[in-house]
């Protein structure tokens, strides 16, 4: 929140290693999720979709479903940045499955403002997705 984006990744970094050390792997998922957060915040959004990957992963791992539909969202957001828009929208998709099967009422109506969000712009940009 500050903008002090080398400190915060730095903590981040900390925080993942101890997580990984103690075995504490919902910890591990979140710490990459908000790594990923970071570098995508800095544009550096091939790194932030790797932390992503990961974090996604270990959610599906361990059957943290609320944590496998932000790794989802955090997917779409960087591949929207990226301009793979289907990909982007399969992303948003997966996650608003996910919100619907665990009752995420409120998580589900930030997917449908990312999935609308994403097909007005890449129709207005020139780009058509279906």
């Amino acid at each position: 929140m500050l903008g002090e984006y080398q400190e915060a990744k730095t903590y981040l970094e900390t925080a993942l290693a101890i997580n990984v050390e103690i075995g504490f792997r919902k910890g591990e998922a979140s710490s990459h999720g908000n790594l990923g957060n970071v570098l995508e915040s800095v544009g550096e959004y091939q790194q932030a979709q790797d932390s992503y990957e990961k974090a996604l992963s270990i959610c599906e791992e361990i059957g943290d479903k609320r944590g496998e539909a932000f790794s989802y969202e955090n997917l779409g957001n960087t591949l929207q940045s990226l301009r793979e828009y289907q990909n982007a929208k399969t992303y948003y998709e997966n996650a608003l499955a996910i919100r619907k099967e665990i009752g995420d009422r409120k998580g589900e109506g930030g997917d449908y403002g990312n999935l609308g969000t994403l097909l007005y712009w890449t129709v207005s940009g020139g780009e058509r997705i279906s």
